[in-house]
């Protein structure tokens, strides 16, 4: 497994927005190139979006959760400024 690519980590977070997986998902999928010091991310756009869906399904109380679609569309709409 290596680091994915600005493509990947795009399509993954088109996915989020488009609703095709969930905040869990998204958040499983970035997990091991954050978790794992053996997957350096050296790109700083991968690294700040990883680092998003790590945290996409994070809860501000047991119903509510700290980020939602509009969240998710901003996040596609600053990767697809800075690529």
């Amino acid at each position: 497994m290596s680091v994915p690519t600005r493509a990947e980590v795009r399509d993954v977070l088109q996915a989020l927005v488009d609703g095709a997986i969930t905040r869990a998902q998204a958040n499983d999928w970035a997990r091991p190139w954050l978790v794992d010091d053996g997957f350096p991310v050296e790109d700083d756009l991968v690294r700040r979006t990883l680092d998003r869906l790590f945290g996409a399904d994070l809860m501000t109380s047991p119903s509510s959760h700290l980020h939602g679609p509009a969240d998710f569309r901003a996040w596609l709409d600053e990767f697809d400024a800075r690529e």
